[in-house]
């Protein structure tokens, strides 16, 4: 197998470098307002070299490079950006995935003997980028036999690159390769794998799987397969509907965000973004979780059940909300906010709202969607969430690759 994992370089910050030619070469911020306190959503390659990264405030990046240029960010400029690229993506393979707003995997076993081999391939693809994006819209690339390997071959690959794992290298690799690195491997796991005498993929390999299990339950067993340079994960192609048996989002925080104000915001967008998902896939959900994590590493969650099955983004957020409350409240520091919803079903089989006012809150939440599929993401939000949406969006793990890849089925990419 030959899997190709595509991440876009400094994303956010060269996609405004190419659409504004004052902004190349400079060292340049992608933030909320500039005129206010943000955070850093992303930095171009020059605000790199000053030790910019994403999550810091806009004062700190200020202070570490009083010549950055700030840039209020774009979100649906990004979206446009990802969806042109997956385009030129399936002309060498259908199986592509959109794993986030700016990084896809590509499953080219088939096709790369066609183009001479995978790093030839490689080479086409980033030259078609140069071609039909931009000169400044550059990708890393890495080349491996499964997708947990081709993101280790990318990070080698930054920025502009191309690095290939191939087989013989394998053991190597997994000698040399911390578990911290791997993603799916946070350092709440990575710190109690240290504690096992476990520090690197050869380590974890060489771990008996049934005290993996016995450690982490189910999974262990993903661990033990990582530990051999096996990846048991699937490449899911963006044309291909998953099977739904539950829909939500999480995310980790950034320093910034960690308080309750924060919190409450980031899981208000995460309520609209897990309820228009569910109206998109016609599903309504009796069953509300929340999940969070504090500064300890601790995790927290409980659910409850509806009276009635919803997709209303404001009844998921108020149900999490009295939830959290119950529970405790939100912890001082919180690293980690998380809300879904269970117990699915199509709306088609559920009651037509009763009263005026819920139906003509279920044609507006209708509207919104359309408004938002002809316009963009952007054309319509909550403002109590501004200040977090671009942030979210940049790390991609909130769904908007889903949005992404419900799109391009729609649109018949």
């Amino acid at each position: 197998m030959v899997i190709l994992h595509l991440d876009m370089d400094s994303y956010f910050a060269s996609v405004e470098q190419q659409a504004n030619p004052h902004l190349r070469g400079k060292p340049i911020v992608v933030s909320g307002r500039p005129d206010i306190h943000s955070v850093v959503a992303a930095a171009s390659r020059e605000a790199k070299r000053y030790g910019i990264r994403s999550g810091m405030t806009t004062w700190e990046a200020a202070k570490l490079c009083p010549s950055v240029v700030f840039v209020s960010g774009d979100p649906d400029k990004y979206e446009t950006v990802t969806r042109r690229f997956v385009e030129i993506l399936v002309r060498y393979t259908p199986m592509v995935e959109v794993y986030s707003i700016d990084e896809v995997f590509l499953d080219v076993t088939q096709e790369a003997p066609q183009h001479g081999g995978p790093l030839r391939l490689a080479r086409a693809i980033q030259a078609d980028f140069r071609r039909e994006l931009g000169e400044w819209v550059t990708c890393s690339v890495g080349i491996a036999p499964n997708k947990m390997l081709a993101k280790l071959a990318v990070e080698r690959a930054k920025p502009g690159g191309i690095a290939w794992i191939v087989p013989e290298e394998v053991p190597a690799v997994l000698e040399e390769t911390p578990v911290g690195a791997v993603c799916g491997i946070g350092p709440r796991i990575a710190g109690r794998l240290e504690l096992m005498g476990i520090r690197t993929l050869a380590d974890l390999g060489r771990c008996p799987p049934a005290r993996l299990k016995h450690a982490f339950g189910v999974q262990g067993t993903v661990l033990s397969l990582w530990g051999r340079g096996l990846d048991p994960t699937p490449l899911l192609p963006y044309w291909q509907e998953e099977e739904v048996k539950s829909v939500g989002h999480s995310h980790a925080l950034p320093r910034v965000l960690r308080h309750p104000d924060g919190v409450r915001s980031v899981l208000l967008y995460l309520c609209d973004r897990t309820a228009r998902r569910l109206r998109a896939k016609g599903l309504v959900g009796r069953v509300v979780h929340f999940a969070l994590r504090d500064a300890q590493m601790r995790y927290r969650g409980a659910q409850r059940a509806l009276g009635v099955p919803t997709d209303d983004e404001d009844r998921i957020f108020r149900a999490a909300l009295e939830l959290i409350e119950a529970h405790g409240g939100f912890p001082e520091e919180t690293t980690l906010v998380g809300v879904r919803v269970d117990d699915l079903q199509p709306k088609v089989e559920t009651p037509w709202p009763l009263f005026p006012r819920d139906r003509r809150r279920e044609r507006l939440a209708l509207a919104c969607d359309r408004i938002r599929d002809r316009y963009g993401e952007g054309a319509l939000s909550w403002g109590s969430v501004y200040a977090c949406r671009l942030l979210t969006a940049a790390t991609g793990g909130i769904g908007r690759q889903k949005e992404i890849a419900l799109a391009c089925r729609r649109d018949g990419i």
